[in-house]
């Protein structure tokens, strides 16, 4: 009997005498305290076990990087169990079997079909209360191996524990579960965490002795919310032709999109899913990899609900309304074009969506995208192929983006340009195999530069005089979308709308070629379970996105600091010629319709469209606060005491004066600004940019850094899904705090500051401020609220490496 559960055997047993009054075992003496208290109360798993799995588990244990694929969000996931198979990895050859839960499988057998294995017992033949319920549960076993050997309060993390994303999976069954618990004792669950509370400890202990009974009830939608399903339902499986291409485009563009009815109280989410039952019938999901494979049958669009907890890495919402059913009929179906066959869902059609969809004006695929482009970017950012130092490395830390005025995109307006450069617009391919990614590669290069050359002919004919600002979309008066900001946290990233953080190295202007082939680049035709060819193909395609967009920028400055501002992007031997060989760049000396009035362009640039686009700008004076102290408008007291101390802390480079703790920061860094009252407290989000030669190689990241030009960007909110760290500051101490990073010279000097205000992994009460910051973004952003991700979250060790 393996040596835990012999312990919580015997304990069960001397537990029940006084719970059923047994007197045959009155000399049973007590046993080492694992304390496990069997209740007469049923445990419910809506009521009791679910929250626990919330507050506690789902931090680690959701998405495709949930280690063991052991996904807690929902009922389904708990039932399917675990498997030994991982999502992401470079070592995969051939693409492997998707097991997308809801989707590939539809049962629990199905599931042992496909390798996963029961974590909560099998207690299927034997219901009710039972010892054996404990002993044939890891989620038993794992839970009571992390109370049996608890890391200490306050106490380091081993080094010998490994976490992140670089952890080696560890996927025990049960019947290597003993091998697992003398090979790691420490490494019981929570991994490398405090542990559960008692409370919490008794709930899942009981529940599972109880049989682990799911007694959540089926979902039913109420009258409302059925009304407002058969409505989009109706609209997406209209059966003209121009009605079936348009609902094709918007299901490509919405499948990963959490939709939801902004008209109604209740908050429900769904997903957009092709059925081979008809609207008002149970759905039958098609199980696609891609959501421009052939579906086989036919099909129609249905709304699913988006079953289990919400958590905020996958969390892109969509709002459906009245008024975005009207823009859908004036943008697709009211407009004047007509289409006499379908494309079909060939390879072909599938790697270039400018042929596929030739027949809806670009003028209306374009502002769809701009309708929402924040959702639009943010696919790509929290979409399963933005995982991993190596799949995000490929762009800087810190950039803005704006978008080209469709009244000045030669793809909107001249329909036989578009149709021209098409067929050198196609994106990465699908295919798996290792040996043609350099031909591929190249391939895709040579055609990026054929198109960037018709490009450039053609706009500079369109516009002998050069760009103007006019050319840069203003949001049409309103849509703060025209103004984003995005973040590299190294192996993950975020995008907010404005301009956030100091002047940025780098801009992105994107028009709608460049907007469409990253979204159907990283978004449509990215299989997060293809092989590495696949994966390799796709970063190495996002490459010339990222110049193609920079260079659009580019056009914007003066003539003559454009190749120099290029190179001072990318430094070093490898890039220089890199750039000579793949960056090619047309027109470095047409004018531009700006009348520059300094020697620093780009942070006039920025200047003017902050003014040109003042409706929808973004007040920063945490990070652009000309002469300090800035304070935010309609703060109140508090708030401007703690952005004060806070504005110190931003912009300035890690190599000034004063700044040397930026060496020290996370990635992501959650602040918690105490008042007094919980409810009353602030929160800030410090983001370090990190600062490199170029970003124009997968490899050797370490070699281009460049440390001591540093940033740090302050947030007033909170941003990011994955907090690397978290500081708690009493509002009265805000300024001794900031005082107290400007003074850090040294580990020790740092390791202080963490003792004082910092929440590491052995923090006693850990999970109560974990959950505040979680409970702060339902309250003040519900829509856009989920539970945050700890799988990044770092030892001392990892926050003191350089």
């Amino acid at each position: 009997m393996r040596r835990t559960t012999t312990i919580l055997r015997a304990l069960v047993m001397a537990s029940l005498l006084g719970l059923y009054g047994c007197q045959a075992f009155e000399s049973l003496q007590p046993l080492p305290p694992i304390p496990f208290e069997p209740s007469a109360k049923d445990i419910s798993y809506v009521e009791d076990v679910k929250p626990v799995l919330d507050r506690t588990c789902i931090a680690c244990h959701a998405c495709y990087d949930a280690p063991c694929q052991l996904k807690l969000t929902a009922a389904e996931g708990v039932t399917r169990g675990a498997s030994k198979d991982v999502v992401y990895t470079s070592a995969r050859l051939l693409n492997a079997s998707p097991t997308r839960l809801f989707i590939d499988a539809q049962t629990t057998a199905q599931w042992r079909e496909k390798g996963f294995f029961a974590v909560t017992g099998d207690s299927a033949d034997n219901p009710g209360r039972s010892i054996d319920n404990l002993n044939t549960s890891l989620i038993s076993q794992m839970i009571a191996l992390g109370r049996e050997q608890p890391l200490a309060p306050h106490s380091r993390v081993p080094e010998d524990i490994q976490l992140g994303l670089q952890r080696e999976n560890q996927c025990p069954k049960l019947s290597e579960f003993d091998r697992y618990a003398n090979e790691k004792p420490l490494q019981g669950m929570p991994l490398a965490m405090t542990g559960l509370a008692d409370k919490d400890y008794q709930v899942l202990q009981n529940w599972i002795w109880q049989g682990a009974v799911i007694d959540e009830p089926p979902w039913a939608p109420t009258a409302d919310e059925q009304a407002r399903i058969d409505r989009w339902e109706t609209f997406l499986n209209q059966t003209s032709l121009k009605a079936r291409l348009s609902a094709r485009y918007l299901y490509e563009h919405l499948f990963l999109a959490d939709l939801y009815f902004d008209d109604l109280d209740a908050l429900t989410f769904y997903r957009i899913v092709r059925s081979s039952s008809p609207p008002g019938t149970p759905i039958d999901i098609i199980a696609t990899t891609r959501p421009n494979d052939d579906p086989g049958v036919k099909f129609y669009y249905r709304l699913r609900r988006k079953a289990g907890t919400v958590v905020h890495k996958t969390h892109t919402v969509y709002a459906l309304n009245h008024a975005r059913l009207q823009r859908f009929k004036q943008l697709f179906l009211d407009t004047d074009w007509d289409v006499t066959q379908l494309p079909d869902y060939s390879s072909d059609n599938a790697a270039n969506p400018f042929t596929t969809f030739a027949a809806i004006p670009a003028r209306s695929r374009y502002q769809f995208l701009l309708d929402e482009a924040q959702y639009i970017v943010r696919t790509f950012i929290r979409g399963p192929v933005c995982r991993g130092q190596i799949a995000t490395n490929v762009i800087n830390d810190h950039f803005y983006v704006l978008f080209q005025d469709p009244e000045h995109d030669l793809s909107v307006t001249d329909a036989d340009y578009l149709r021209n450069v098409s067929s050198d617009l196609a994106v990465s391919g699908e295919g798996w195999d290792i040996l043609p990614i350099g031909v591929d590669e190249i391939s895709h290069k040579l055609k990026r530069n054929e198109y960037i050359r018709l490009r450039g002919q053609a706009y500079r004919k369109y516009q002998p005089q050069g760009p103007a600002l006019s050319s840069i979309w203003d949001g049409d008066g309103h849509n703060r979308d025209a103004m984003l900001t995005v973040f590299r946290h190294f192996d993950n990233t975020t995008v907010v709308q404005g301009f956030v953080g100091a002047l940025p190295k780098t801009l992105w202007v994107m028009d709608y070629p460049l907007l469409e082939r990253t979204y159907y680049s990283l978004v449509v035709n990215f299989n997060v379970f293809g092989g590495v060819a696949h994966q390799v193909a796709t970063r190495m395609y996002f490459d010339l996105i990222r110049t193609g967009a920079e260079n659009n920028f580019l056009h914007f400055m003066p003539p003559g600091v454009r190749t120099d501002m290029r190179k001072s992007w990318n430094r070093g031997t490898a890039i220089e010629l890199k750039s000579a060989l793949a960056y090619e760049v047309v027109n470095e000396d047409l004018p531009v319709q700006i009348g520059y009035r300094t020697d620093q362009p780009k942070a006039e640039f920025v200047d003017r469209v902050n003014e040109q686009l003042s409706a929808i700008a973004r007040h920063d004076s945490l990070n652009r606060c000309a002469k300090p102290p800035c304070i935010q408008p309609g703060s109140d007291a508090a708030q401007q005491q703690a952005d004060t101390a806070i504005e110190t802390l931003t912009s300035k480079p890690a190599s000034n004066a004063g700044m040397n703790f930026i060496r020290y920061m996370p990635d992501v860094l959650f602040l918690r600004v105490s008042t007094g009252k919980p409810e009353n407290d602030l929160a800030y989000t410090l983001v370090r940019n990190k600062a490199h030669s170029n970003v124009g190689f997968m490899i050797d990241e370490s070699d281009r850094r460049e440390r001591g030009k540093d940033t740090l960007t302050a947030y007033p909110d909170l941003l990011g899904s994955y907090p690397n760290f978290m500081f708690v500051v009493p509002l009265s101490e805000i300024e001794a705090f900031a005082s107290a990073m400007h003074a850090i010279q040294s580990d020790a000097q740092f390791l202080d500051l963490v003792k004082r205000y910092g929440i590491e992994r052995t923090h006693p009460d850990i999970w109560a401020h974990f959950n505040w910051f979680v409970d702060y973004m339902q309250r003040t952003h519900p829509v856009q609220a989920g539970v945050y991700d700890l799988n990044r979250y770092k030892k001392l060790s990892e926050l003191m490496s350089p």
